[in-house]
């Protein structure tokens, strides 16, 4: 159990009133001011510190007006993304397929319906059909890296304007990087729909759709954009919290005076005992 603040009792279990029984103090209330004193010097003191950090992802986003461009242009790619990025047409035995296939197509009607064992014996049945179906998950993989390259940019501009790190450096590499995943895709599909066409003739056709294409330059546009707030330098447009340090350092040294003013009485009663 507790102690009393102001006598020391230990408090029992039986001592369920508000009351200390050795001083008769309210518990509930004693140094009320005092406590909450220190609560809003807490408060205030982590408010010092957290403002500056809201005010450079503040400005990270809306600081200028590049920075509102590079805000619409984050979700660019992303939205590009749920466009058609290729067409296939396959004409089966008991089935024709004539689709567009966006990321939410891949996601869906892909990846959640893979038979990978049918991919594996397509893999290791013959070298031809083992290229283009490599190819065929290697696009997959690589339209899915430039997915979450897309998304990890949003949270990755917030500490842009970071007083230790170049941040207009490492959002152009993010954007460069989900550039060279959907080309890596595209090649990918490309090679994937040729080997497929050379071993099936007409049954099969696959072609690129405008969406990815718009993937990329959605990348490009952000790194222009980067490139430009690099460029500008400009100053973080911090807010003006001189009221709260000076309110703060005020009740710090008006605790210390308080704290020197009771050492120097104590020292004294000290010294005035010994000398009795």
């Amino acid at each position: 159990m507790a102690n009393c603040p102001k006598c020391g009792y230990r408090l029992k279990f039986t001592d369920f009133r508000a009351e200390c029984p050795g001083c008769n103090v309210n518990l509930m209330f004693y140094n009320h001011q005092e406590r909450l004193a220190e609560d809003a010097d807490k408060a205030e003191a982590e408010h010092i510190q957290m403002q500056p950090r809201i005010d450079r992802v503040k400005f990270a986003f809306i600081g200028t007006k590049l920075s509102i461009v590079r805000l619409i242009l984050l979700f660019v790619p992303i939205g590009m993304l749920f466009l058609p990025l290729v067409h296939i047409e396959a004409n089966l035995p008991f089935k024709t397929i004539d689709a567009n296939v966006s990321i939410l197509n891949i996601v869906m009607d892909v990846v959640a319906e893979m038979d990978f064992d049918v991919i594996m014996k397509m893999i290791t049945g013959s070298e031809l059909t083992g290229l283009a179906f490599i190819c065929y998950l290697l696009s997959i993989l690589y339209i899915f890296l430039a997915a979450v390259t897309a998304i990890i940019r949003i949270p990755v501009v917030s500490v842009s304007c970071s007083p230790k790190t170049n941040g207009g450096d490492r959002n152009i590499t993010l954007s460069t990087l989900g550039i060279i995943f959907t080309v890596l895709s595209i090649i990918s599909f490309l090679i994937f729909s040729a080997q497929i066409s050379n071993s099936f003739g007409a049954m099969y056709s696959g072609s690129l759709s405008f969406g990815a294409p718009l993937v990329i330059l959605g990348f490009v546009a952000g790194i222009v954009v980067d490139a430009l707030i690099k460029k500008e330098d400009a100053d973080v447009k911090y807010k003006d919290i001189s009221e709260v340090v000076e309110r703060v350092e005020r009740r710090k040294a008006e605790k210390e005076a308080a704290l020197e003013e009771a050492r120097q009485i104590v020292e004294a009663y000290e010294n005035k005992n010994a000398m009795a």
